[in-house]
């Protein structure tokens, strides 16, 4: 090889080893921390760190298409947990029970059945699974807390005050409830406004006791008129509150409007918090409703 061609080669491998190693290098992940009265927040940046992604649902199993019995078909499923042997379990609101499947998808049985006796519940019911394969439903509309078997067979059960609306269980058994209460007096006419709540999450054991106040999401609203002789016509608003427990008891929650979301320790205190900062508004104008002003994030980005 002439000295020239050898020259040519060298300036070359000069060139490309740069270029190879740069695009080697992973983005930067930009995000900002800030550390306020020893909670730290940390904002995600605009774009994603490994860009967009398409999810692909693959069926492996499928519950209620049964035609017999025709107790296995579902009237209207709105919740349901899976337990430790792949049962499915099923909040049936049209049938006012509690479906039970294998981990194929067949029938099994029941739970629970309209009413107000014991292991009887109405509508709204909310539940969850606890340890020994127990099955917990709160019934806000009777107030009240039930425990049965994976049988359906009666456990114990206590009630409560005020309005809960939602349910989950930690590792030891410890109910968290949300309690939803209006933040300001009612004071409605004959045209819908909106009227902010507070969803108040506390903690208590099996039995009803020790039960403790952890802390309160701000944020969510309920469009409502008054109708009639002291009634009241409720929409429920755009963005709810969002929360969630793990197996050792630690919150986490938010307002998926704003998408903050914070984790809260055993005492109630804010841990740590992240959010997106990229937000947009829009106005979402709806018949027979005053145009109300939102806030929509950008969840993925090119």
């Amino acid at each position: 090889m002439s000295l020239k061609k050898q020259f040519l080669v060298f300036c070359l491998v000069l060139i490309a080893a740069p270029l190879a190693f740069l695009s080697g290098q992973k983005k930067s992940y930009p995000v900002v921390t800030v550390i306020k009265d020893g909670v730290k927040t940390i904002t995600n940046p605009e774009y994603p760190r490994n860009g967009r992604f398409i999810a692909k649902l693959t069926a492996e199993m499928s519950c209620g298409e049964e035609s017999k019995p025709e107790m296995a078909m579902l009237n209207k499923p709105l919740d349901l947990r899976v337990d430790d042997q792949g049962r499915v379990y099923v909040m049936d609101w049209g049938d006012v029970h509690i479906k039970v499947y294998d981990s194929q998808g067949r029938f099994l049985r029941t739970i629970g059945r309209k009413g107000q006796g014991p292991g009887e519940f109405d509508m709204p019911a909310f539940f969850d699974l606890m340890t020994g394969g127990k099955v917990c439903i709160l019934d806000g509309r009777q107030r009240r807390i039930t425990i049965l078997t994976n049988e359906g067979k009666y456990i114990s059960g206590f009630r409560f005050d005020g309005f809960f609306r939602s349910l989950a269980i930690d590792g030891k058994d410890r109910l968290f409830l949300a309690k939803y209460v209006a933040a300001e007096e009612l004071k409605l006419s004959t045209e819908f406004r909106e009227v902010p709540y507070i969803t108040s999450i506390f903690r208590t054991a099996a039995s009803g006791k020790e039960m403790v106040h952890l802390t309160d999401f701000l944020g969510e609203v309920q469009v409502m008129k008054a109708v009639g002789s002291g009634g009241i016509t409720s929409m429920g608003g755009l963005y709810i509150v969002i929360w969630g427990i793990n197996r050792q008891g630690k919150l986490y929650g938010g307002f998926n409007e704003i998408y903050r979301l914070g984790a809260y320790g055993s005492d109630g205190k804010t841990e740590f918090a992240f959010k997106n900062r990229k937000v947009y508004s829009i106005v979402l104008p709806e018949e027979g409703f005053p145009s109300i002003k939102r806030f929509l994030m950008e969840l993925v980005a090119e």
